[in-house]
């Protein structure tokens, strides 16, 4: 194998292993974005069907995720909904791949609880 070769490989390596990083980076930044949504949809909601308060919700939900896109907390009949949507971007300038994350939660309200604070 020729000197030129083995550069010509070695290049070639490194740029496979840096593509493979940046696309793991991505995928855990991605994970990471998700969780978040899910975790202050979650917590949005609890929060809700627990006090009643649905401006309170809303910006409980919006502090928990403060990057997100949208925050809609519905009352329904099962309880209280809550979903947040997020765009993550991951490619190119400015974002241009930019998947989007959901987090969504419904927690129900019980017809009998308490009054009590």
């Amino acid at each position: 194998m020729s000197r030129g070769s083995a550069l010509v490989d070695t290049l070639v390596a490194a740029f496979v292993t840096a593509l493979l990083l940046q696309v793991a980076a991505g995928a855990a930044h991605l994970q990471a974005a998700g969780e978040q949504v899910q975790e202050a949809a979650v917590a949005a909601a609890a929060w809700t069907a627990r006090h009643g308060d649905r401006a309170g919700g809303l910006t409980l939900a919006q502090a928990l995720a403060p990057d997100a896109d949208s925050v809609a907390l519905r009352f329904v009949p099962e309880g209280v909904s809550v979903v947040i949507r997020r765009r993550v971007p991951l490619i190119g300038p400015g974002g241009e791949v930019a998947p989007l994350v959901v987090g969504r939660a419904v927690v129900g309200v019980s017809p009998y609880r308490s009054r009590r604070e």
